[in-house]
Formats: structure tokens, C-alpha cells, sequence
């Protein structure tokens, strides 16, 4: 018995020393993330983390620190993304009814069956449902509505599409010698392009790419496929939300999962785009993969805003 409290205790202690972090994590002393200024408190990601352990049916196997690190981070993950849907609910005046997130829950099979061998509870896998559910409205209200204009080109790999998105970042003018350089496909042609148009009616499953969720003056750089090694590098210049279609709604054609990664997509832009600060403990916040990376060097993209020079 007391090797097994021993063991209990010991996983405690390392839990608590990963909430804690470091001392110069952000600004508002006791939080694990800011989104705007709105705190995600650290005592909410060690209570999160105490339902984890004691879920796990093999909890001793969590005293892991990369295995902790790992469920910390995604814990903290989901709370930067439940303030962002909040934030960009409240914005957007969208809502779901109790009934709406029951319903859900119930089509998974109730809360207590279908929160087992999740980082859930009951009590916040219905606030998961909901945030799902919201994340589906907000798309639906934009889906049909988008058009982005960018310029583009592809490059070799990652590091080729940073280091020349970083250059397109110091000064835009860079974009047209990148895409006269662009490589050429099988067939000859040019894989870049100057003021290509998007509309996400037409086409309403590339909203889901990172060149709808950015504003105008914008450096992307990402693999257009997943595991793809090729990358894009685009500069968004313009990004409208009022474009009419006169055909057939996509919501229509659209699963609920589908509408979902869409919302998610749209939902930093539509919270107003708040500053989100992340305690460097558990890692930075990946604008890309909407989500947190372990470091810098783990992001799955890049974006930043152009510095404005004179043409």
C-alpha cells in the first residue's frame, strides 16, 4: 500500500511541477493561456488533468512527463479553443439550445459512455458538444458567403517556404520575383500565380485552408496535403465575408464534421482576432494547426503580417 501511494504521490508532484511551469509565462500571473483577457486559469488545466489520471486505467504509466506534457498541452489546447468560440459566438450573435447540445451528447451515447478514453469528464464533454456545435453554426453563417484573393507560389519544402515567406513578410514587392521563379509542373505549367481568387461557395471545403482565416496583408506558408513535403507560400491581399451565391447553399452538401473544421478555421478571425499568449511551458500557439505546438520548430505552418512599404 504505501508504495502505491508513494507512486500516487510522486505522479502528483509531477503533475503539479507541469502546471506550474516556468516563472515567465504570460503577463497574468496563474494562467496556463490568454486569449484577449480572458485567462485560462492553471488551476482549471490541474483540475483537468486530475480527471486524466484518474480515468486512466494505468495511471502510474502517466508519470511519463513527455506522456503528461502531451495531455497538458492538449488540455490547454481545447481551452484556448473554448474561449475563441465563445468570444466568436457572443461577436456573431450564433447560439445553441440546451436541447441541441443534449441531443448531441445522446447521438454519442451519453455523456459518461462517450467521454471514456478521452481527456473528458461528463460534465466537459457537454461543453465540448456544445463548442462543436457552435463551431457548426458559424460556419453555416459563412460558408457561402467568402472570397480570398492571393497571390501563390509552391516551394521545394518547409524550410525553402518559410525562409522565402519570411522575406515576403519584410517586403511584399518579394512576391512577384518568387512566383516569376516558381517551379513548373509535369505539364509546364507555372505553380504560382498573381491575384488568384478564391470563392468558398464554389469551392467551400478550401475554407478549411489557412487563406480563409487570415486577413488581408498576410504571409501564409503550408503544406497544401497533409505529409504533403511541398509547400505553398501565398500573400492575401483582399478577404470579403459578404459575397452572394446565387446557386445552391453548400451548407447542404456539407457534413456536420466537414462544417465543424471549417468554423475552427474561422474562429480566430471571428473572435475579433485576440492576441492569444501561451505559458512556454506547454508549448506556442500554432496558428495553422490552430492548436499548440511543443516549440517553434514543430509548427505546422507559418503566418505573419506583411510590413507595408511604399510600392
Amino acid at each position: 500500500m504505501r508504495t502505491v501511494q508513494r507512486r500516487f504521490t510522486l505522479i502528483g508532484a509531477a503533475v503539479a511541477l507541469l502546471v506550474a511551469g516556468c516563472g515567465s509565462g504570460p503577463a497574468q500571473v496563474g494562467s496556463a493561456a490568454i486569449v484577449g483577457d480572458t485567462a485560462l486559469p492553471l488551476e482549471t488545466v490541474q483540475q483537468r488533468l486530475d480527471v486524466v489520471l484518474k480515468k486512466e486505467p494505468e495511471a502510474r504509466k502517466m508519470h511519463d512527463q513527455r506522456k503528461l506534457d502531451t495531455v497538458a498541452r492538449q488540455l490547454v489546447t481545447l481551452g484556448v479553443q473554448h474561449q475563441l468560440i465563445e468570444q466568436a459566438a457572443a461577436r456573431e450573435g450564433v447560439t445553441v439550445s440546451e436541447e441541441e447540445v443534449a441531443e448531441s451528447v445522446e447521438q454519442a451515447g451519453g455523456a459518461d459512455l462517450a467521454s471514456q478514453n478521452t481527456v473528458y469528464d461528463a460534465e466537459t464533454f457537454r461543453e465540448r458538444a456544445r463548442d462543436q456545435l457552435l463551431l457548426v453554426e458559424l460556419a453555416r453563417k459563412y460558408v457561402d458567403r467568402m472570397e480570398v484573393t492571393f497571390d501563390y507560389f509552391f516551394a521545394e519544402d518547409n524550410k525553402d517556404a518559410v525562409a522565402k515567406a519570411k522575406q515576403v513578410a519584410a517586403d511584399p514587392r518579394k512576391m512577384a520575383e518568387f512566383v516569376s521563379a516558381a517551379p513548373r509542373s509535369e505539364q509546364g505549367q507555372s505553380l504560382g500565380k498573381r491575384g488568384q481568387v478564391v470563392r468558398s461557395a464554389e469551392s467551400p471545403q478550401s475554407v478549411q485552408s489557412p487563406l480563409f482565416g487570415v486577413a488581408p496583408g498576410t504571409v501564409v506558408a503550408f503544406p497544401p496535403d497533409p505529409g504533403s513535403a511541398q509547400w505553398i507560400v501565398a500573400y492575401v491581399t483582399d478577404r470579403k465575408t459578404d459575397v452572394r451565391s446565387s446557386g445552391e447553399s453548400s451548407t447542404e452538401q456539407l457534413t456536420p464534421q466537414l462544417l465543424e473544421q471549417i468554423g475552427l478555421r474561422l474562429v480566430h478571425a471571428l473572435a475579433g482576432n485576440p492576441e492569444i499568449r501561451v505559458n512556454p511551458r506547454y508549448g506556442v500557439w500554432d496558428s495553422t494547426a490552430i492548436s499548440l505546438a511543443p516549440s517553434e520548430g514543430e509548427l505546422s505552418g507559418y503566418q505573419a503580417t506583411a510590413r507595408q512599404t511604399d510600392s
